[in-house]
């Protein structure tokens, strides 16, 4: 019964993170990303499997607006899923797709490897490597690569979160400020407890990975983007604080913030509101999407 993490003990720490506590029966979640992101692929614009990198899973599924682009071209929109870093593909990444494109923006569901096959690091720098190549290659598409934004959900947000963080840009050649606008929702953005959790015996994370790979560690000190937060209520409550905490340190270091708890949401309800144009969160990202034209 000794505490491993704050007041936790160790069984009290792997079901905080563990989001089948929060919802035993995950089908009907699945169900509906899986067919809103069909009917994306089925009625929008779209080119599928674009190569990234050399990698199986390096691939992208890019949605275009119709019509012509406006003077620069169009704003561009990364998404990446969910899944506790384990589960999932991109096939389920385009739940968004339908609101961000009605906006006159690109969006891309990112593919990405899965913590079952290749370490942390390794997803972290493909997340990375989708970014980069939307950069340098999204003018193919009359898209405009000084107006990105990303957004992603749970280790999606954590993604995301290592996006947004400092320290890395160099080695990618990429400029300070090549996102605009990120939205993360019910993301993880420090590993410690991670490590410390039953997740431990899938990541395998080592110290470096932790102080590495922790968003929390690592908030930019000059060109953030504009950032908006959520989470639900109804979600575990080490996912919440992690959110909180996240906020707080964005905001003490002075940069724009948004930060939101939905009521009445839980973990996998937050995830569903990325389908919603007018849902806070679809609303958050037509806004970063539209202030590009200003930043």
């Amino acid at each position: 019964m000794t505490p491993v993490y704050r007041d936790y003990t160790q069984s009290q720490l792997d079901a905080q993170y563990d989001q089948a506590t929060n919802v035993p029966d995950l089908s009907p979640y699945l169900d509906f990303w899986a067919e809103t992101s069909a009917t994306a692929r089925r009625t929008l614009n779209c080119r599928t499997d674009i190569r990234y990198g050399r990698g199986r899973a390096e691939r992208l599924d890019i949605f275009l607006p119709e019509g012509e682009p406006p003077a620069g071209g169009w704003p561009v929109h990364l998404y990446y899923h969910g899944g506790s870093w384990k589960l999932l593909d991109k096939s389920f990444g385009a739940i968004g797709a339908r609101p961000v494109v009605d906006s006159g923006a690109i969006y891309i569901a990112v593919g990405f490897a899965l913590a079952t096959v290749v370490p942390l690091k390794t997803m972290v720098r493909q997340a990375r490597s989708a970014l980069a190549w939307a950069w340098r290659n999204i003018g193919d598409y009359r898209g405009s690569r000084d107006r990105i934004t990303v957004s992603g959900h749970s280790s999606g947000g954590h993604l995301v979160g290592c996006l947004i963080a400092s320290g890395w840009h160099g080695r990618f050649r990429l400029p300070q400020d090549v996102i605009k606008g990120a939205t993360a929702a019910c993301g993880l953005y420090d590993l410690e407890p991670v490590r410390l959790s039953a997740r431990q015996d899938y990541l395998d994370l080592s110290d470096e990975d932790v102080e590495t790979l922790s968003p929390i560690r690592h908030i930019p000190g000059e060109s953030p983007p504009d950032l908006a937060l959520f989470w639900g209520d109804g979600d575990l409550e080490e996912f919440r604080r992690q959110s909180r905490d996240f906020a707080a340190a964005w905001a003490s270091a002075g940069h724009p913030l948004c930060a939101e708890e939905l009521p009445h949401y839980n973990h996998f309800d937050v995830s569903n509101v990325f389908a919603d144009a007018d849902g806070p969160i679809g609303t958050a990202i037509r806004r970063q999407i539209s202030d590009t034209r200003r930043r």
